[in-house]
């Protein structure tokens, strides 16, 4: 059986995910692609119901890590659920990059459930991890 670097990475980024309660994965979905002119990489996770104050986004030579938490509302009786299949508690999503990005012009903004990275592509690999600020959408 031939695997695809492609099929390595999902499986390897399944194993790496965050783990909820009872030991389910809890990660985020992404779409990644380039646009325009400057050419940009945008990277959109779907993360409903995340607290944004729990996010740390971390750029990497050859990666994107996204960590944070849903956190659920303790208000209210206790619950007995008859089916659950949201994602509570932390989360982890490391994204092989593929292409260096320019951590000094990247952004990260917050809306409708979705988290979307701006960074435009660079020549070479930054050095180091550089952190990047999370904004709100209103």
């Amino acid at each position: 059986m031939i695997v695809s670097s492609e099929e390595l990475d999902r499986l390897f980024s399944e194993l790496c995910a965050g783990t909820r309660a009872g030991g389910a994965a809890s990660r985020a979905r992404a779409d990644v692609y380039v646009t325009g002119d400057p050419p940009t990489l945008v990277v959109e996770l779907a993360l409903p119901g995340l607290d944004v104050e729990t996010v740390q986004i971390a750029l990497e030579p050859e990666a994107l890590v996204v960590q944070g938490e849903r956190r659920r509302s303790s208000a209210g009786p206790r619950r007995a659920y008859d089916h659950a299949e949201i994602d509570w508690g932390p989360f982890a999503r490391r994204l092989s990059l593929g292409r260096p990005v320019d951590p000094d012009s990247s952004s990260a903004e917050y809306r409708d459930g979705i988290l979307a990275l701006r960074m435009p592509l660079a020549r070479s690999p930054a050095p180091g991890r550089v952190l990047v600020t999370v904004h709100i959408a209103g």
